[in-house]
């Protein structure tokens, strides 16, 4: 295990617990505005999380990567209540409203205005698996393994997703240079 903080919740420590979850709060509701626009159950994912993981704690010593173990679970948990009430949608609009802003992460904060606006002109040009896979691998750091486990694809599947991705936004790029 590569976590610290993990450790001491697995040992009892209210303090790194509590640490974990303000870390993770805000990064979790942003990726679940993605999702659904439904606050509520992206709150009530978040809490099952890690309700889930303090009532779990003595058993969670075999987690070799706590970053994808709690990725992994607040999807399939906000996934499954999404089920139960709304319709699964990545929704792009959420990208404006909250603090996913994969240019840059992309891109150094050194970008001229005109190249975000193509930038972000080009990120809508891809599909909803595409930027979920980009805003995982680049925004949140998580391997292709990772990403692959999460969207339940083959690693294989995730590197061809990114690449397509890459290329789709450089060719946007491209484009929008001969425009401007």
């Amino acid at each position: 295990m590569d976590n610290p903080t993990f450790q001491h919740i697995i040992e009892g420590d209210i303090d790194a617990y509590s640490g974990l979850y303000k870390e993770y709060y805000k990064r979790f509701f942003n990726y679940g505005r993605k999702f659904t626009t439904n606050i509520v159950l992206i709150e009530d994912s978040i809490q099952e999380v890690f309700l889930d993981v303090w009532n779990r704690r003595d058993k969670l010593s075999h987690v070799d990567s706590p970053n994808y173990y709690l990725y992994s679970s607040f999807r399939y948990i906000l996934l499954k209540k999404i089920k139960q009430h709304d319709k699964i949608v990545f929704d792009r609009s959420a990208e404006e409203d909250y603090e996913f802003s994969i240019e840059n992460v992309i891109v150094s904060n050194e970008l001229n205005e005109e190249m975000k606006t193509k930038l972000q002109h080009a990120i809508k040009t891809l599909t909803s698996r595409q930027l979920e896979a980009v805003f995982l691998r680049f925004y949140e750091n998580l391997s292709y393994q990772e990403v692959a486990s999460i969207l339940k694809i083959s690693v294989k599947a995730t590197y061809k997703i990114m690449a397509r991705s890459i290329s789709a936004l450089k060719e946007n790029i491209m484009f929008l240079s001969i425009l401007f």
